[in-house]
């Protein structure tokens, strides 16, 4: 086996901060001899797995069984079986195993500075020559499942694609974030989506160098004559190891939400879907030449998805119309329009021209959810359930405003209305009816 990480990863949702896996790796190091009993290593086989682990039986269950099902996603989705084992260990407690069980001299350093990897194996001579990666994750929930995605990819197609590709979907794996669940993840990762710095989509295209310096110092630590002969210990693990780990976690989590919108938003899943193993492929330019026909509407999406994401967040429900044809009113004539409780701002059809005033009538009943009472455009006494607009123009939305079953509104800007009812962003899912909109000019 080569020394050298292939595909070094980890999972966002690592329990511990950067400087916490570094001080706790100095405190394991140096503690007195106090650790209980070694749990033995369970093993379990199947066609597309072989585990390893020191968890307790009941807990190494449960995982292989998330880790199975993890292969029948990748194969579900990328449309071909995995080719060979995965061979995966699994660590609870790295005291319950010595170096002759764990095949690889950074396994340690990987396991508590990092979390999870997934590097090379060479199989077979010559021609015949196949990557055989071998995971290596700590048994915290999803870091197991992340690298077997990797793993899958590279035995498949022997690639898992662009950095953020290849993080963004095994992040997807690992997390069980579906169309109908929503986005998932912790109050600090969305404080981080919502109000930590922007990165742009060129920007997240564009991530991996951060990774590849991680990559080129864990070799550095492997190549080390102090090294020589046996496993990295975990003193080699130092601040500025950590630093970029949580470099690379930040990135990644903007590549999980960025393919998580692109996998779930209707607009764009059948595209995204059709490219997968375009993608995998890393061919230059892959991404651009499939999707340059709508990036403009991509990075609205993506900025709106940042300013409103929250657990429950769901894409497909927040999805903007972009097909629908907008008109301006002419003379006396009046433009009809549905609005869904269960959905963000909707199509109206209509184009309005700034300074005109536009009477809108409104009617029908909706809820917000289950328990809320049912109400009319004008909603409840907060404004929750109330009808509401607003303009765009040129991808750029103006403030949105109150509307109600009688109203009427000042057009701020020239553009195209968009209707909504008034409900958290994440919780559209159980909102029930639909109204009919009315709009002339005043």
């Amino acid at each position: 086996m080569k020394s050298s990480c292939y595909l070094f990863s980890w999972i966002v949702s690592l329990a511990c901060s950067p400087s916490c896996l570094f001080l706790l790796a100095e405190a394991q190091e140096q503690a007195p001899s106090t650790t209980p009993v070694a749990r033995p290593i369970l093993e379990y086989k199947s066609n597309h797995l072989h585990v390893r682990t020191d968890l307790e039986q009941d807990e190494a269950e449960a995982l292989y069984a998330r880790l199975e099902k993890t292969v029948q996603f990748a194969a579900r989705y990328w449309g071909r079986d995995s080719r060979g084992q995965i061979e995966c260990y699994v660590v609870d407690d790295l005291d319950n195993w010595s170096d002759k069980e764990l095949p690889h001299k950074l396994s340690r350093v990987i396991i508590f500075g990092i979390g999870g990897a997934t590097v090379p194996n060479a199989v077979g001579t010559g021609n015949r020559t196949r990557n055989m990666p071998i995971v290596f994750a700590s048994s915290r929930p999803g870091i197991a499942e992340h690298e077997v995605i990797h793993a899958y990819c590279i035995q498949t197609f022997g690639t898992g694609g662009p950095e953020w590709y290849k993080e963004g979907m095994a992040e997807i794996a690992s997390r069980g974030s579906t169309r109908a669940s929503g986005m998932r993840c912790s109050r600090e990762q969305l404080a981080s989506l919502r109000t930590g710095k922007r990165t742009t989509i060129s920007e997240i295209l564009a991530v991996g160098d951060t990774a590849t310096r991680l990559a080129a110092e864990l070799n550095s630590m492997a190549k080390d004559p102090e090294h020589r002969g046996r496993h990295v210990s975990l003193k080699a693990w130092k601040q500025h190891h950590a630093d970029h780990v949580a470099q690379a976690r930040d990135e990644y989590l903007r590549s999980w939400a960025f393919c998580y919108m692109l996998l779930h938003n209707p607009n764009y899943a059948k595209r995204f879907r059709a490219v997968r193993t375009l993608l995998l492929s890393e061919q230059p330019g892959t991404f651009d030449s499939c999707f340059d026909a709508v990036r403009d509407e991509i990075d609205f999406e993506y900025e709106f998805l940042l300013d409103h994401v929250a657990v429950g967040y769901r894409v497909d429900l927040c999805r903007w119309d972009w097909q629908t044809r907008f008109r301006p009113l002419e003379g006396h004539h009046s433009h009809r329009t549905l609005v869904e409780a269960a959905r963000g701002f909707q199509a109206s059809g209509l184009e309005v021209v700034a300074g005109q005033r536009y009477n809108c009538e409104a009617e029908g009943q909706w809820s917000t959810g289950a328990g809320c009472e049912t109400t009319d455009a004008d909603g409840r006494e907060d404004d929750a359930s109330r009808l509401v607009g607003v303009v765009m123009n040129a991808f750029k939305l103006g403030e949105p405003f109150l509307l109600g079953t009688n109203s009427s509104f000042v057009a701020p800007m020239d553009g195209r209305l968009h209707l909504r009812c008034n409900d958290a962003w994440n919780e559209l899912s159980d909102n029930e009816g639909h109204i009919v909109v009315k709009l002339c000019l005043d």
